[in-house]
């Protein structure tokens, strides 16, 4: 069930709140990855979000009924509608560029409270997924295309750092030599702590 709060245009950037996702659970869908989580607004958890990962939109549910307080929970989901509805307008982009129409212009799009829950939700995973690739990093030469979503590595299944240098600088000269071609480059963040060069 979608509870939203109607939106208001407004002319200028107004002050972004604090949003920050909580309880997040993926899952499979039948048409790619789902997601349950919790929106808290200022401190306060304001909305639960649904993707099934059957494909449609992202179910968005304002969590006012039976709250203690729920004037609070609409107004904190007023200001983000709000500051939503105030961010400047996009350039189209499903991923290879940025749209344009016959005339050769930028198709432009304005940010909806879905779009914005969505990023949050897609940030969310970058951040979890970057953490996992510096914890690999520690056992690990990783590469790849920077800020994509897939990358390679090589791993020693033990510490890099009680490795000799000269036998790691060794690894590390052949590995950049056979693979890191067509944009893939050592995404390691702790070569320098590790005493080694490109």
């Amino acid at each position: 069930m979608k509870n939203l709060i109607n939106n208001n245009q407004n002319t200028h950037t107004m002050k972004k709140p604090k949003v920050v996702l909580k309880n997040v659970k993926f899952h499979e869908g039948h048409e790619g990855q789902g997601i349950n989580a919790d929106v808290w607004i200022n401190g306060v958890k304001c909305i639960h979000i649904l993707d099934d990962g059957n494909g449609g939109c992202l179910d968005i549910d304002v969590l006012s009924y039976g709250a203690k307080d729920p004037d609070k929970i609409k107004n904190l989901v007023k200001d983000l509608n709000e500051y939503v509805d105030s961010l400047p307008e996009k350039p189209l982009d499903f991923g290879h560029g940025a749209i344009k129409d016959k005339e050769g212009n930028v198709r432009m799009f304005k940010t909806s409270l879905e779009d914005y829950l969505n990023e949050l939700t897609y940030e969310f995973e970058r951040q979890k997924e970057r953490k996992k690739m510096e914890k690999r990093m520690q056992t690990a030469f990783v590469i790849g295309i920077p800020n994509a979503d897939r990358y390679t590595y090589f791993n020693y299944k033990r510490p890099l750092s009680s490795m000799p240098k000269e036998y790691l600088q060794g690894r590390l000269d052949a590995i950049v030599k056979k693979h890191c071609t067509d944009g893939k480059i050592i995404l390691n963040t702790n070569l320098q702590a590790l005493g080694l060069t490109i």
